[in-house]
């Protein structure tokens, strides 16, 4: 046995990674993975609308790496594809023809998963999963070859386990000392599915995990200024989580201890350590934790959106609209106010993903909060409506461990009379969660400019066997006729 000491959360987490089968997993879990699978699909979809120029720019940067495929002799620096045409690997990028080393694709795919900011996430570990795990599981399994879905489920949850427990350990104070849990969680979480997707053996996933942490990287600074920035996070956790399994799996040894030394991840990360996010590993599965995002932008926004929207309703109702609101106060907890409560008036689709204000305001007047409305230039209205908002300190606002996590809206009007709405918990909370019915409808609005369909793909993730080998995202997308096979 290797590992650095009794307090060794890597070889905790190694141990479970390589002892997980399939069929400990309860069916309620994977029926939960194929949803987070269907949500992926979405944010992809999304990201690949928002952020278009950065999009664009880094599939631009990832391409000119490789040699021009009318240059390319074949059978050497290139693979052949099916349909003939050279490629340079065998994983598939979302809206790419020509497929890219698992690696790249990986890292391609977590761009656009997190480009919207309607990918999943965990309040504990407080970080996105999906971007960067299903983003490196699948472009390996594909890279693989002869991989079963079931090898593929597992290995998301296994992610997802990783991910949520060691990120909620190094929380809050990983988030404060201003470190992106969803790349420096990310990484190590990425390592320990890819390690289990190739069958790694509990030594080989530990040093996967530490050669991952000692890689591991991401800022919050991007919650600031550059947010169209913020996927680099979740797309290098993805492949830093691809390379360094393959590293492990042809027998580089990490560092001893990676997370508990004190040289090491947790020194870096945190000032306080929480061994109790331990607790049931391999019991309580974490995916059933996480949540999905019914709206375009930071979580931080998503219970004054929400309850924005209920009293938008109520004054339709009533015969009024947002023009005779006089003030409007929201009291939400102090973590949300620094980190997406500082941009007032957003100047782009990357601001408007982490502004209170706007969100806000947007959703007062419209009754909703859209794709479009990070788009859209904001109106005279809204900006005059951003400028009644005032945004009040509320810690009692957040308690994780009562399942709170919520705002409380109230709204003085013009006539004297007043409108109050609070949400603890968002829609898409594991309290409050998202219906089949919902996510197709989140779909319908992701995948608007896509060339497939919202319908498809949600029958397609339904009616998934999981005995069939693993294709490649192609078959999540295609239109089968309707018979789901």
């Amino acid at each position: 046995m290797r590992r650095g000491s009794d307090r060794d959360t890597a070889w905790t987490l190694s141990q479970f990674a390589a002892d997980l089968s399939f069929e400990d997993i309860p069916a309620a879990v994977i029926d939960t993975a194929r949803l987070f699978i269907a949500d992926y699909c979405g944010a992809v979809s999304a990201g690949m609308m928002i952020n278009r120029q950065f999009n664009q720019a880094v599939l631009d940067a990832v391409q000119g790496m490789f040699p021009p495929l009318d240059a390319v002799q074949e059978g050497r620096t290139a693979h052949r594809q099916k349909d003939g045409e050279r490629a340079w690997g065998s994983a598939s990028v979302f809206g790419l023809k020509q497929k890219l080393p698992a690696e790249m694709a990986a890292f391609m795919n977590g761009i656009y998963a997190h480009g919207a900011d309607m990918d999943d996430g965990n309040r504990k570990s407080m970080g996105h999963i999906g971007a960067h795990v299903i983003s490196a599981v699948f472009a390996l399994a594909q890279e693989l070859g002869n991989v079963r879905w079931q090898d593929v489920v597992t290995a998301v949850i296994t992610g997802y386990e990783v991910f949520n427990r060691l990120g909620a350990m190094a929380q809050p104070g990983l988030v404060r000392r201003g470190f992106h849990s969803t790349g420096t969680a990310g990484a190590p979480a990425c390592a320990a599915a890819c390690g289990k997707l190739m069958g790694l053996e509990t030594e080989k996933i530990y040093s996967a995990i530490s050669i991952a942490a000692v890689q591991s990287s991401g800022l919050m600074l991007i919650a600031e200024s550059g947010q169209s920035c913020k996927p680099l996070n979740p797309a290098n956790a993805a492949r830093t989580g691809i390379f360094s399994a393959k590293l492990a799996a042809r027998g580089v040894r990490g560092p001893v201890n990676p997370m508990e030394s004190g040289k090491g991840w947790f020194h870096a990360m945190t000032d306080e350590i929480h061994d109790e996010m331990l607790e049931g590993l391999g019991e309580n599965f974490t995916i059933c934790e996480s949540y999905l995002k019914p709206y375009p932008s930071c979580r931080h926004t998503h219970c004054g959106i929400e309850a924005a929207a209920r009293i938008s309703g109520r004054l339709r109702a009533a015969g009024k609209n947002a023009g005779d609101i006089r003030k409007a106060s929201l009291f939400i907890y102090p973590n949300a106010i620094e980190i997406a409560g500082q941009i007032r008036v957003p100047a782009t689709p990357e601001e408007a993903k982490f502004s209170i204000h706007y969100s806000l305001a947007a959703a007062l007047y419209t009754g909703r909060y859209s794709l479009k409305d990070l788009e859209r230039e904001p109106s005279a209205q809204i900006r005059a409506l951003t400028e009644k908002i005032t945004l009040i300190p509320d810690p009692s606002m957040e308690k994780t461990t009562a399942g709170i996590r919520g705002a409380r809206l109230s709204v003085e009007l013009t006539d004297g009379g007043t409108e109050e709405e609070t949400v603890l918990l968002p829609k898409g909370d594991s309290a409050n969660p998202m219906t089949w019915d919902d996510m197709e409808e989140k779909l319908r609005a992701c995948m608007e400019e896509m060339p497939w369909k919202a319908e498809d793909v949600i029958r397609n993730i339904r009616a998934l066997d999981m005995e069939r080998p693993f294709e490649g995202i192609e078959e999540l997308l295609a239109d089968k006729g309707g018979d789901g096979g």
